[in-house]
Parts: structure tokens; C-alpha cells; sequence
């Protein structure tokens, strides 16, 4: 089994699709009327407006803690986020020797983390 796609619900589908395309860097693969693709590299990520599942407790809210981009430059790719507006959450930083972190707001409450791992 493989991962394929990851799903975020949404409250503006326009302003989740400037943020992952002029911020983040990523293309549009497909859109529809309440959800948009996005090429992640190996994986796809589908933005959904949150209205798509109104009523339904359970999918209704997000449910987990980040998603993850690997980079080269931990540095230079938080300059260039935050050059194009992004908020960070927790600067880069060494969680253990030869691997850096950092995370920026992916808007709605989603954690998007920059992970660099030279060990």
C-alpha cells in the first residue's frame, strides 16, 4: 500500500489554492466544483472545501498533525516561504544532529513542516 493523496478540508478553496501554488510552489493537476489537486511530488494533495462534508461530525474536522515537504536547504526554503508570505510556527531547528525542522501555518490550522535530514 501506498500513500497517493492527502486531504485537507478548507474554509476558502481560492485562498487554499493561492497558498499552495504562489507560497508553496506547487501546480494544479485537476479542480472541480469543491475540490482542487495539487502535485506534492510523489503524492497528490486534494484541497476540499469544508462545506463538502457540513453535518458530518467526524470528517467534518481535521485530524492530524502535519504534512511534511523534504528540502536540501533548510534555510533558504524558509527565506523563500516567508519572502512569499508564509507565517512561521517554530523557526528551523537541529532535532537531532543533522536533522532540521521547521513549521509554517498552511492556513485553517493545518502544519506544514520543512524536514531536512542530512544524518
Amino acid at each position: 500500500m501506498k500513500i497517493w493523496k492527502i486531504a485537507l478540508l478548507v474554509e476558502d478553496l481560492d485562498a487554499a489554492e493561492e497558498f499552495y501554488t504562489k507560497v508553496v510552489g506547487m501546480e494544479v493537476t485537476s479542480r472541480g466544483p469543491r475540490s482542487i489537486y495539487v502535485d506534492a511530488g510523489d503524492v497528490k494533495l486534494e484541497l476540499i472545501k469544508v462545506e463538502a462534508f457540513a453535518g458530518d461530525e467526524r470528517l467534518g474536522k481535521p485530524g492530524f498533525h502535519h504534512l511534511s515537504f523534504s528540502v536540501d536547504d533548510i534555510a533558504k526554503e524558509a527565506e523563500k516561504l516567508k519572502q512569499k508570505g508564509a507565517e512561521f510556527i517554530r523557526e528551523p531547528f537541529e532535532r537531532t544532529k543533522g536533522l532540521q525542522l521547521a513549521f509554517f501555518d498552511g492556513l485553517n490550522g493545518v502544519n506544514l513542516q520543512l524536514f531536512d535530514d542530512k544524518r
